[in-house]
C-alpha cells in the first residue's frame, strides 16, 4: 500500500487492562480508578503500537501481545496484577507510527533528506485530518520542526542530534526516528 507514492506499513493498536493493589503512598487521585472494586484495588491500562513491513496474523500479534504483559507486569512492578484484557486491532496503514515523543519509520535506504521529507508530509497530512475534525492524532510535539531530533550516539534521548536519528539502536532494529 501507498500514500502519496511512498510505502505505508499496517499499524496495529495493543491496549492492556488490569487491576491492581493501588500504592500504599498515594493519595485521593486514583478514586476515579478504585470505584466498584475491593478496598485497596484500582484499575490501570496502557496502550501502544506496533508497525511491521507486512500484515501479521491476529493470533500471532496477541500471543507477542500477551508475551509483551507477562514481561511489562514484572518490570514495572505491579503488586498483584488481575489481567482484564488484551485487545490487538488493526488501526491504519502509514508511513510513520508514533511512539513516545517520537515517530519512526523504517529504513529502506532513505537519505536523510528523504526521511524529512516524508516525515513533514505525515506531519502536515496528519496536521490537516486534525483541524479538519476527522482524527483524533496526537501529534506529541512533532507539528513544531525545532523540536525534531535524533539521539546519535548512543540512543540516548539526551543526545540530541540532527534527525533523523541512526544511532547503532535505530540501526540495529533497522529504523530512522524522529524525536520531537
Amino acid at each position: 500500500m501507498k500514500i502519496n507514492g511512498e510505502k505505508a506499513y499496517p499499524i496495529y493498536k495493543v491496549s492492556i487492562k488490569w487491576i491492581q493493589d493501588r500504592p500504599k503512598d498515594s493519595n485521593n487521585i486514583f478514586e476515579g480508578l478504585c470505584k466498584g472494586l475491593p478496598k485497596g484495588r484500582m484499575r490501570s491500562s496502557t496502550n501502544f503500537y506496533w508497525m511491521y513491513k507486512i500484515q501479521r496474523p491476529q493470533k500471532e500479534l496477541y500471543k507477542k501481545a500477551i508475551n509483551f504483559w507477562n514481561m511489562y507486569k514484572e518490570t514495572k512492578d505491579i503488586q498483584n496484577p488481575e489481567l482484564v484484557n488484551i485487545i490487538v486491532e488493526f488501526k491504519e496503514y502509514e508511513t510513520w507510527m508514533l511512539t513516545w515523543f517520537e515517530h519512526q519509520t523504517f529504513d529502506v535506504g532513505q537519505t536523510n533528506e528523504e526521511a524529512l521529507k516524508s516525515f513533514e508530509k505525515f506531519v502536515q497530512r496528519k496536521t490537516k485530518l486534525i483541524l479538519e475534525n476527522k482524527n483524533s492524532y496526537c501529534l506529541m510535539g512533532a507539528g513544531d520542526r525545532w523540536r525534531w531530533h535524533g539521539a546519535e550516539p548512543n540512543g540516548d534521548p539526551e543526545d540530541h542530534s540532527s534527525p533523523p536519528c541512526r544511532c547503532k539502536y535505530c540501526k540495529k532494529n533497522g529504523l530512522l526516528k524522529i524525536a520531537h
